[in-house]
């Protein structure tokens, strides 16, 4: 039994989807967009005597995550069936790693420096995904195009004590694939299940499942604390279950009481052999990755003496590190660092711009800071050029 001494606890299980061409365990390809059911095969929807053969893109981006959070890798990958009976998995069950992960004890550093241990991550599958033509109760359809694709589980010990500290770990994490490339903000996706207590209640522990949207998991931790604050207060008690999140109305609702590892009736999965990871294989991931955001942060504040939120936000994202970097070649880094801060990244918020969709080149910023620097033009002049 675990002590806890903070008002609240939370937990993260997130699953990333890898920006791989194809299917975990098939050659259908991994879409976003195609028709409802059209990549599709015999492996992925589970027909009788198909057999699955495992992406080795899909191990090699999961081993280059691990290597990065600073696990323990295991140097067998082994791979188990999760049982269970619903409509998102047309075998009834689902290809998963449970009594070995890929990966034992990480860490993540968040913005506020506190460090976050990380259980395990692993590799599965992803199920197929539901769609509910209106409310609860109404028809559900099944898209089973996603259907196998590759997710990384990140699976976090109850560290975080709120659900803004929760935020800052997904925004931590998604920096640090973005800098590994095995993720691609347009084509995968990101969801989390989180476990949460309060102390009012003995710390008694509430799951809620695929809550989608950094904001929306700030937004349904808030509310599923004060709900079960709420509850404490008029003395009725907090389960022990599952339950889901409405973004629209945003409140959690009850799904089913909470299930156990053991209710899954995990198997080694007889069609996938015990396959070892190489002393080569893992050399080759290491020497693939490259600088991350809080290396490049704190070099940023060493050598350029920048300010250490400038130096950690513009680190923050890969494509404008990689474009400051650039920039400083030709401008101080000093005036560079405030413009990239307070100047582009803000017309990029205002207007929902991800960086890998920018038009403005380095060319044109070093223009730019160069009229600026030599007064031929006012801040205010420059603001409006970075808006155009």
């Amino acid at each position: 039994m675990v002590n806890f001494n903070t008002d609240v606890v939370i937990g993260l299980e997130i699953h990333l989807e890898l920006a791989t061409k194809s299917k975990l365990f098939c050659g259908c390809k991994r879409s976003k967009d195609a028709n409802p059911n059209t990549n599709v095969c015999p492996v992925c929807l589970g027909h009788p005597g198909s057999k699955p053969v495992l992406n080795k893109r899909a191990v090699e981006y999961a081993l280059k995550l691990a290597i990065a959070l600073g696990f323990e890798i295991d140097k067998q990958l082994i791979f188990s069936r999760k049982s269970y009976f619903y409509p998102d998995l047309a075998k009834n069950y689902q290809i998963t790693q449970y009594e070995r992960p890929l990966g034992k004890n990480g860490k993540l550093k968040l913005s506020s420096g506190r460090i976050i241990n990380i259980t395990r991550v692993h590799i599965e599958e992803d199920p197929a995904s539901l769609v509910h033509t209106s409310g609860i109760g109404s028809p559900v359809l099944i898209d089973y195009n996603r259907s196998g694709d590759p997710l990384a589980e990140i699976v976090t010990e109850p560290e975080l004590k709120s659900a803004e500290e929760a935020r800052d770990f997904m925004n931590a994490l998604i920096s640090l694939v973005n800098y590994l490339e095995i993720f691609d903000v347009d084509t995968c996706i990101i969801k989390a299940d989180a476990n949460v207590s309060i102390k009012e209640s003995n710390y008694m522990r509430v799951e809620i499942k695929n809550i989608t949207g950094f904001k929306d998991i700030e937004r349904a931790l808030n509310y599923e604390i004060e709900r079960q604050r709420a509850l404490v207060a008029e003395s009725k008690p907090i389960i022990n279950e599952t339950r889901g999140w409405d973004s629209d109305k945003g409140i959690t609702y009850s799904l089913r009481s909470k299930e156990t590892e053991d209710d899954y009736g995990y198997i080694l999965d007889p069609d996938l052999p015990i396959m070892d990871l190489s002393e080569e294989l893992i050399d080759k991931i290491k020497a693939e990755i490259p600088e991350l955001p809080q290396e490049k942060a704190e070099r940023f504040i060493k050598e350029l003496k920048l300010k250490e939120d400038d130096a950690h936000i513009i680190a923050k994202d890969k494509i404008i590190a990689d474009m400051f970097e650039e920039v400083i070649k030709s401008v101080d880094s000093l005036l560079a660092a405030k413009w990239f801060r307070r100047e582009l990244l803000r017309v990029m918020n205002y207007n929902k711009i991800e960086s890998k969709h920018l038009k403005i080149r380095v060319e044109h910023l070093v223009s730019l800071l160069n009229l600026i620097s030599q007064k031929r033009i006012t801040d205010k002049v420059g603001q409006k050029i970075i808006e155009e």
